[in-house]
């Protein structure tokens, strides 16, 4: 005995493939989406560790901080400039000043700063190839500035006769805070 199909059985036969490719369609789409709320997710979460040099009274400060909403460790920093013990502060220092950085913790919003003697720099080139990780990911980054091209003019502050030097450095100190909230 031979079954055979009627026009009805073709009906529901061909509903069933119908739903069976639009479930898997739809499935591949949740995928799809789900991998890509995960990247963005990891994107919003993850720590973003920026170099950039800002001056304060003749002071070069090349400052590393943390612009994401999770912590970073930092695990190497490479610079192209080979410091000299009269372009930094001090002697401690020594000429691989970014070896000291290496397994510092950046919480969120958190800056370090390194100080060099502005004026005494002998190269404005700065290349910067860094290397740093969060709980989850590694990542790394470069960054390349001319030191002399942000900043073309040396730091003016009014001055007024009846302004003792005390409140001069204040407002100075306080305008400096200013700048580095920018």
């Amino acid at each position: 005995m031979q079954y055979q199909l009627t026009p009805s059985d073709i009906i529901e036969i061909c509903g069933i493939i119908a739903s069976l490719l639009v479930s898997i369609v739809a499935i591949v789409i949740s995928l799809v989406s789900l991998r890509q709320n995960s990247r963005m997710i990891e994107e919003s979460t993850r720590p973003n560790l920026q170099i950039y040099p800002v001056y304060m009274n003749s002071i070069l400060y090349i400052v590393i901080k943390n612009y994401g909403s999770s912590e970073a460790y930092i695990d190497r920093i490479d610079c192209s400039h080979q410091f000299s013990q009269k372009e930094t502060m001090g002697d401690k220092l020594g000429a691989d000043i970014f070896s000291r950085i290496k397994g510092a913790i950046l919480s969120p919003g958190y800056a370090i700063k390194c100080p060099l003697i502005a004026h005494k720099i002998t190269d404005n080139d700065f290349r910067f190839h860094l290397f740093y990780h969060s709980s989850e990911k590694s990542y790394e980054a470069e960054f390349h500035f001319n030191i002399s091209a942000n900043a073309p003019f040396a730091d003016i502050y009014p001055t007024s006769d009846t302004t003792n030097g005390h409140l001069k450095n204040i407002s100075r100190e306080l305008r400096d805070i200013v700048k580095t909230r920018l």
